[in-house]
This record gives structure tokens, sequence and C-alpha cells, in this order.
């Protein structure tokens, strides 16, 4: 997700964020023996060993497996408060089948080993009856015992693509693909009316999948052109020779994927040969060292440089409503970039689904998931909504604070929100939402 006298666009790949957890109410076993603190942080209790299950009796514990400590960390206490947000307001409404609700906190250690192992805490020790939280490397680590022990779980913030066809059975995804930033990329091409691009990619992981995403939807379903496609290793303390050969036969756009480390090289480059134009960059390029460039003479600033990352509906009444509450924890407003609004509708979504379920067994609880996040059904903004409808026998389709939620047969976001971001007086600024064009999906 993350350079446009003849206007030439750079369009830089759009690799989402994943972000990691929080901290505050709710159970928190944190792998050292741990203690579970009951919803709303009213009475904490040592982890008994038993597993509630498809039980009836006592809390229904809802999982979040997450990266308290290691990489992942500092996104910790905003996506726990996202979660305490959810957990309080399924109690205030009464808890779910007439019981409480837990929140069961487990540290996954931010690495795919820690996954496995947290994730044979919380089934085998916390006995979870749903789960969210997991990054990337955890969803997939842990994602043929997930399915095996048929265990509901919504990934608030996975972007690998490895779960572009893989879930929407007993894993769902709840923010965009890292091949969505490659999607969205050809999007803004389209709707510029660009029909012959060039491309600037690392040769990592992150930079090269999505890139090659986008040369397979511009070429073959939107039909333009890629008439340079330049890939370069990172760490070079020069790009001369890539930029040139980008600029070469004089395209319309180029699109490039790269890390901020690379990409403020290659802009000083782009500026020092005059090559002209704007520029599109990935969510890695969204530093404050990037915008600084401006104050260097790097003619990025004022829509120049443009770039998106995924993006809340602010206008949404979840998302109003959800607002205020996770300010009252942590002093800030909600962050697209740290999904703590996806933590907060992750549990919504497995509240409301055990309600329509009836119970906390989980091939019925997955098996209502995909239904109630889509059409046809009565819209409903909050959990105590959503119990209302379904009480009163209706259908429900639960549009979160993060987004409308539709999601297709793999349990992904069918069009993800993302917000086009512009250097402003040296700083980052959000000027426009851009909802993904599902059409253009392969």
């Amino acid at each position: 997700m993350r350079a446009r006298l003849r206007p030439v666009v750079i369009l830089m790949v759009i690799a989402l964020v994943v972000a990691a957890c929080g901290d505050g109410e709710g159970s928190d076993t944190t792998g050292a023996g741990g203690s579970t603190t009951a919803a709303g942080g009213a009475s904490t209790t040592a982890g008994s060993g038993t597993t509630t299950g498809g039980g009836e009796e006592g809390p229904i514990k809802f999982g979040m497996l997450i990266g308290v400590t290691g990489d992942y960390s500092p996104y910790y206490d905003v996506s726990k408060a996202g979660a305490d947000v959810a957990i309080a307001e399924i109690n205030d409404a009464g808890g779910v089948l007439g019981r409480p609700v837990e929140l069961v906190v487990v540290d996954n250690k931010s690495t795919a080993e820690g996954a496995v192992q947290g994730f044979s805490q919380i089934v085998d020790v916390e006995g979870v009856d749903v789960l969210g939280g997991p990054e990337s490397d955890g969803a997939i680590a842990n994602l043929q015992a997930i399915k095996d022990l048929q265990l509901p779980t919504i990934c608030p913030a996975c972007g690998t693509s490895e779960l572009d066809q893989a879930g929407g059975d007993y894993i769902w995804r709840i923010t965009g693909s890292d091949s969505d930033g490659g999607l969205i990329a050809a999007q803004f091409a389209r709707d510029a009316g660009y029909t012959r691009v060039a491309m600037l990619v690392q040769n990592t992981e992150g930079a090269s999948a999505p890139a090659d995403v986008f040369k397979q939807v511009f070429t073959e379903i939107i039909g333009g052109e890629v008439v340079a496609d330049v890939r370069f290793d990172p760490g070079q303390a020069s790009y001369q020779a890539q930029v040139d050969q980008a600029f070469a036969d004089d395209p319309e756009a180029v699109y490039i994927g790269a890390g901020f480390e690379a990409g403020g090289i290659i802009l000083t480059e782009w500026q020092r040969r005059g090559y002209g134009g704007s520029f599109m960059f990935s969510p890695d390029m969204i530093v404050p060292e990037i915008a600084a460039l401006t104050e260097q003479g790097v003619e990025i600033g004022d829509g120049v440089a443009k770039a998106a990352i995924a993006a809340y509906d602010t206008e949404s009444p979840a998302y109003q409503s959800y607002a205020p509450r996770y300010e009252a924890i942590t002093g800030e407003q909600p962050s697209p970039g740290l999904y703590d609004a996806n933590q907060y509708d992750q549990y919504i979504i497995l509240a409301l689904a055990i309600a329509i379920a009836g119970t906390t067994d989980g091939e019925a609880v997955a098996a209502v998931i995909s239904d109630l996040l889509n059409p046809p059904g009565t819209v409903v903004y909050s959990y105590a909504e959503g119990l209302a409808a379904i009480e009163a026998g209706e259908d429900i389709d639960y549009h979160g604070a993060s987004s409308s939620l539709d999601v297709n047969e793999f349990g992904n976001l069918a069009s993800p929100n993302f917000g086009e971001q512009n250097i402003v007086d040296g700083q980052w600024t959000q000027v426009a939402t851009v909802e993904l064009d599902a059409s253009l999906r392969p």
C-alpha cells in the first residue's frame, strides 16, 4: 500500500498493515501462568484448566490469541481496548444465551511458534468457545487446527494472501488482503485513465505479491500495458539505473512497491533527475520520514504523493457509537492503521453468531457467520440491536465500526474501504475514502 511535465504517476504497492493486540479488561493469560479477569474487569479468578466448549453453564469464553510481547506488542494496548469495548457492550446487553462473556487473552509472542503454543493453551487449558485476534503468521500456523477443531475464528488484521481462498468455513478475515493493495493501485490507475504504466518493485514477498496482482489486474482485466517491470534488491545506496529504466519508455504512470528506505532514495533521485509527475506510495511509505522529505526540496506534497491504507467508515452509526467508548479507555481516537475497530467488530460478530445458533457448538456457530455479515437481513449496528432483531425472528446484516463487513465465499471482505493519504503541511492526511471495486478481482 505502500511518481505521478506530462503527469507521470508512480503507483506504489499498497500492502495492508497487520496490527496486533490490546490490553484492558477481560481475561489475561499471557503464558506465564496468567489470570483470567471476568468481563468488565469486575472479578479475577485463576484459570481453572477446564473447558467450556459447548457447555451451558458459566461464562462463554471468547479467546484472544495475540502478540502481547515481541514485534507486535506496541499494538497490544489499543487492540485490547477495542476488544474490551465489545465485551462490555455484550455483557451490558445481558450477555449471550443468558450467560456472561469472558475475554481470555493469551500471548502468541508475535511468532508462528508462539502462536502454536498459545493456541494449545487457549484451547486445551482455557477452553475458549470462539477465537479472535490472531495476526497473519499465527492464523496460518494454526489454520488447519482451527478447521479440525471447528473453532469459529475471526482475523481482525491478517493481511496475508495465503488466506485469500482459505477461509469462509471456520475462519473469516475482516480487513483487506495484501493482494488488495495491488488491486486498489490498479483501480487508481484505471480511474485516472492510464493505459501504459511501468513498475518498480522491491524483491521482497511483501512487495512482490501485491505487485503481481497489480500487473495481472491492470493488463488482463483493465486492458492496460506494462511497458517496464523493474525489480530490484533492497539495501542499495542508489537506484538511479532502475529509476531511469522505469521512465525510459515514457509511461503514463509508474507503480512502485518498496520499503520506505528504498523509496526515500528513489524519491531523492527522481527529484534530482527532474522527471516530474506525481506519486502513489505503499503503507510502508506513510511515515514521518517520507513526509519530511518535503523540507529537503523533494516536491511530493500537496497531492503530488498519494498513498492508501485501510479506512474506517466514520459515518457508520456503529463507528460513531464505538469511537467515544474507545477514546474513554485510550484517550485517543480510533486508528485504522491499528485495527482497533476490527478487534471490536470480531467479538460483536461472534456474539451475534452464538445468539443466532442458540448454542456455542462450533459447527453451528460457524454456519451462520457469513449470513449475518451479508444481506439480506435487517441492518444492525450494535449487539443490542442485533439481539433484538434475532429475538424478533428476523435475519440480520451486521454493519460494524470498521466497515459494512460484507464477505465473499472465502470469508474475506468483498469491498474493503481505503483512505487516500496526501502529504499536507508536511504530514500525512486522509483526504478521501475509496471503496475497492470487487469487479476487478482476478
